[in-house]
């Protein structure tokens, strides 16, 4: 079976700023990105509605066969009130096949993924590979004892805005979720990581890390991905 990646970027909401507001400039950043990723010369699409629910969704198609692209965000109204979670994130979502021979996969990892996180601004990314996370965090047994060990800690947002559980070939963590999910900051997670992965760099005011590179990742080396970084950044 071919794996299927996905591209997630996760932002924190922010009422002060309405959904047309915030959908005008992820756009316009995106709109400076050239394909197969980024929105330039593309009719851009329009800022959704919640209409009466709490999530405006939206999406758009893109040239790329076999590129799809979601977006969604948050309720802006006043009364409503947003908990310290995950999933009260505002998103957008690529999805594709690895084998897909319009898409430079570590070209992907080295230069468009950090593109996009720039034009989302938010304040985590990961690139998912297939399913290897959700076996990573026991499957849909729940069989993995330290995570559901966590998830008993409801001070916890496991694998959310204060916590780090499940490491990904890519990914981005702003300063905020550094400093709650680990201690320390950005700066820190980058000197750790020195000679450790193939690459740790300052992104926004967070750090971006590419942990494996491989197109082909078996799960056995995702898995010891995971135990090998872990240690050095002091996570469970």
């Amino acid at each position: 079976m071919t794996a299927e990646i996905e591209l997630w970027f996760y932002a924190r909401p922010d009422r002060t700023r309405s959904i047309d507001e915030r959908h005008g400039e992820v756009m316009s950043r995106l709109a400076k990105i050239d394909g197969p990723f980024g929105f330039s010369g593309l009719d851009l699409p329009e800022a959704p509605d919640c209409g009466d629910g709490l999530v405006a969704v939206y999406s758009t198609k893109l040239p790329t066969r076999g590129l799809k692209f979601i977006g969604d965000y948050a309720f802006r109204g006043a009364g409503y009130r947003y908990e310290d979670r995950a999933s009260y994130d505002e998103h957008i979502r690529y999805q594709f096949k690895v084998t897909n021979k319009e898409i430079d996969y570590r070209r992907l990892l080295y230069l468009d993924f950090p593109k996009l996180v720039e034009a989302f601004a938010g304040y985590k990314a990961k690139l998912s590979y297939d399913i290897y996370s959700l076996y990573y965090q026991g499957g849909t047994n729940d069989e993995n004892i330290v995570y559901n060990k966590l998830r008993e800690n409801k001070e916890l947002n496991v694998d959310g805005r204060n916590n780090i559980f499940t490491l990904y070939p890519s990914q981005f963590w702003d300063a905020e979720l550094c400093v709650r999910a680990l201690g320390y900051g950005p700066e820190e997670v980058i000197a750790r990581l020195k000679g450790v992965c193939p690459m740790a760099i300052p992104l926004l005011d967070g750090v971006y890390m590419v942990l494996n590179d491989d197109p082909k990742i078996t799960y056995e080396a995702y898995v010891e991905m995971n135990n090998t970084i872990k240690p050095v950044l002091g996570l469970i």
